[in-house]
């Protein structure tokens, strides 16, 4: 498990580039997670100063994660799961009037993005039916981000 924290940590470090709140990770070598939740709270929340732009970011990573996972590039498909995961921590707090199992459907989708991404041997079809049902959710929620 510490592993994963550090591959996903330095997978995080050489994507920020410049941006805010680069959805890095946060925990010590000391800290054992014993549920799969505990992947989503490890994640910090990304700083956005543009809901919309944000918005589109996500949109674009969703779709983009699936190349990363049927292309069999964990490195990538690792940084865009810790990607989404942060800018989603943020965007759900913007997302008050949308429906609230829309918004633990996609909480529930990337809880298990993050796991399977972090798992030894990957369950592509896994990972493609989270990213579709990520999609399907983000989807529905994204108007009330835009309002």
């Amino acid at each position: 498990m510490m592993l994963v924290v550090l591959l996903l940590t330095g997978c995080t470090a050489g994507a920020s580039e410049g941006k805010k709140g680069s959805g890095a990770v946060v925990a010590d070598d000391s800290l054992q997670t014993d549920s799969k939740k505990d992947r989503l709270a490890l994640i910090e929340a990304a700083e956005i100063d543009d809901v919309s732009s944000a918005a589109e970011e996500m949109s674009s990573l969703i779709k983009t994660f699936k190349t990363a996972v049927e292309s069999d590039d964990r490195e990538e498909a690792a940084r865009q799961a810790e990607r989404m995961a942060a800018l989603w921590k943020s965007l759900s707090e913007k997302a008050v009037d949308a429906q609230p199992e829309k918004l633990q459907q996609i909480e529930a989708d990337l809880v298990g993005v993050l796991d399977e991404v972090a798992a030894s041997d990957w369950d592509k079809t896994r990972l493609v039916d989270l990213d579709y049902s990520l999609y399907q959710g983000f989807r529905d929620v994204k108007p009330a981000l835009q309002n």
